[in-house]
């Protein structure tokens, strides 16, 4: 469904989107209930698609400041803006920054010797001590890097993941927030987070200008606020 490819697409913080950044991408990990996700992420500047193979009638398209949630039903394309389907989900609606949402605080954030491989882009292993929203310090292996590609596709689905966060009324905590500013001062790309988040494919070839736009002959759900007033608004 829909809102599983909301809520595991893009898992993270967030980082300004590049304006020249272009790409597709194949990202797989775990979601915020442990289960296993991959999704296909497209950008070029300030438009993005996200799907899921598990789900291949659905879509997210962000085009500029507005996110729709499209899908099929009946044979029909059903196009329904994304801050409706979050108002609708309320607190059912799981995070799209799983990977993060524990990490309260950095303790540290250090580059180890220990070089990695990631979908095909060299990256260095770092090592990030925190602590969680109880306070106990954990560690986890991160693998970033300063490949251009890298960094444009983290600034650009991290983007989305902030947007998502933002209208299903998820805060996120200052570590992830620090972390965010630390990989966009030193301009690096994550690759690897843990078992939570990995790239798979990364090909920084820019997408067609069709596959951003709204589809031909779709039905667009009116805004759901005057239909349904228990539904809240912003």
């Amino acid at each position: 469904m829909m809102l599983r490819i909301a809520a595991t697409a893009l898992l993270s913080l967030t980082l300004p989107l590049l304006a020249h950044a272009a790409g597709t991408a194949r990202l797989a990990g775990l979601d915020d209930r442990g289960q296993p996700f991959s999704a296909s992420v497209e950008y070029a500047g300030n438009n993005l698609r996200a799907a899921s193979p598990q789900s291949p009638n659905n879509y997210l398209l962000a085009r500029g400041d507005k996110i729709y949630a499209v899908s099929r039903v009946n044979g029909q394309q059903v196009v329904m803006e994304a801050a409706d389907l979050m108002r609708m989900a309320g607190g059912l609606m799981p995070s799209p920054t799983a990977a993060l949402e524990q990490v309260s605080a950095i303790v540290s954030l250090q580059p180890t010797t220990r070089s990695e491989t990631v979908a095909g882009l060299g990256g260095t292993v770092y090592v990030l001590t925190y602590e969680d929203g109880r306070r106990q310090r954990r560690t986890e292996e991160l693998v970033l890097t300063s490949a251009p590609a890298a960094s444009e596709l983290t600034a650009a689905a991290l983007k989305l993941g902030r947007s998502l966060a933002s209208l299903s009324g998820t805060l996120l905590p200052p570590g992830a927030d620090d972390l965010a500013r630390r990989l966009q001062a030193d301009r690096l790309g994550l690759l690897r987070f843990g078992d939570r988040f990995r790239v798979e494919t990364l090909d920084d070839r820019a997408p067609q200008a069709a596959r951003f736009e709204l589809p031909g002959g779709s039905f667009q759900i009116p805004d759901l606020r005057g239909l349904l007033p228990g539904l809240g608004g912003r």
